[in-house]
Order: C-alpha cells, then sequence, then structure tokens
C-alpha cells in the first residue's frame, strides 16, 4: 500500500530520520545487528534514510525495496556506494534468487503491506543460512491511535498485534532471538532463520 500524502510528507521530516537513527537501528544493534561484509536488503526503504546510515556501515552490499517511485527517486538522489533501489513489495521478493541476502530490515513498513505474513515466506528464501530479519514495526493498536489523530487511514487488513506478527514468523520458519516494545506500541524483533 502507497503512504497517503499526509504520511509521506511526514516520513520526509527530521523527526523520522532522528527517531530511525537514535532509537530504532540503536536497538536493533543492541540486537546483534551487525552489517560488516553482509549482503542487506531493506523493505520499505522510503527516501533512503535508513539506507544512508546502514551503507556506513561496511556493507557488501546494499538493496532497497519500495513501492512508491517517488520515495525511490528521492532515494537514487543520495548516490550511496554498494546501493541499489529497485521498486516492488515486501510480501513479493520474487525477483531475488534464493539465499541471495545476510540481513533483512523492516523500519516501520509492514504495517502497510496486506500480504505481511507472506513477507515471512519469502524472507526465509532469499535469505542465507544464518540469516536474520530485523524488524522496528508498530502495532494495530498505535496505528488505530495515530489514524484517530492523524487521519493517516491505513488500511485495516495490513494491521497486526506484535504477539500475532511474533507467532507468525515463528510459525513460518524463524526463531525469536530478542523482541522488545515500547509500551506495546512499536515492536522490536530479530528473528533467526531455522534451518530444516
Amino acid at each position: 500500500m502507497k503512504l497517503s500524502t499526509k504520511e509521506f510528507d511526514a516520513m520526509q521530516m527530521g523527526w523520522r530520520k532522528w527517531y530511525i537513527e537514535k532509537i530504532e537501528l540503536k536497538t536493533l544493534e543492541k540486537f546483534g545487528l551487525d552489517l560488516r561484509g553482509a549482503d542487506v536488503l531493506e523493505v520499505g526503504c522510503g527516501n533512503g534514510y535508513a539506507a544512508s546510515l546502514i551503507t556506513k556501515r561496511g556493507v557488501n552490499s546494499y538493496t532497497g525495496l519500495d513501492i512508491m517511485p517517488e520515495q525511490l527517486a528521492i532515494a537514487r538522489k543520495r548516490n550511496l556506494p554498494n546501493a541499489t533501489f529497485v521498486q516492488g513489495s515486501a510480501d513479493d521478493l520474487s525477483r531475488f534468487a534464493d539465499r541471495s541476502f545476510d540481513a533483512i530490515l523492516d523500519f516501520c513498513i509492514l504495517h502497510h503491506v496486506e500480504g505481511w505474513r507472506t513477507f515471512f515466506d519469502e524472507s526465509r528464501r532469499v535469505l542465507r543460512g544464518g540469516g536474520s530479519i530485523y524488524v522496528a514495526d508498530l502495532s494495530k493498536t498505535c496505528i488505530h491511535i495515530v489514524d484517530a489523530l492523524l487521519h493517516w487511514d491505513h488500511a485495516e487488513e495490513a494491521l497486526f498485534t506484535l504477539k500475532e506478527f511474533e507467532e507468525e514468523a515463528n510459525r513460518r520458519g524463524f526463531e525469536t532471538v530478542h523482541k522488545a516494545n515500547d509500551l506495546g506500541l512499536e515492536g522490536y524483533f530479530r528473528f533467526h532463520k531455522k534451518e530444516n
């Protein structure tokens, strides 16, 4: 799902950049996120701000995926080293070969993806052995509060509780290595790919 105009504008603001860098990324690093030499996929890469932080961490390659051409145009203007930006949705990673990535990152985008359950199947396929998904995302409760206050009108079908999100990841071949949440509003997870 595309962002509403109001939400798109909000995602370009300095507070969002600060929150990614100082809260979300720092929390995921406490969970073991180490991207040196890694091939990284970020789903919902948006304007590429997180990409600008990630590519400074010694990655081998970075791929940013987003459904909105407007976001990708901004991201591409950053001219980041070892970075590629492609259009697509987090629930369809068919453009990527099996075992292409060491890590997959989500900075608050999966609550826009009606096929978020399929995202776990797709991630399992494209992650290498030992790979992990690192997630910072918003719960259904948080989105309902945001929509009541700001009228961003998220699609109800894409929303999840943090518990159901974790249970779905576990059902689809991932084990929870770390998790935390901020008052049940934003959840942080590291899901490790289980080997058969």
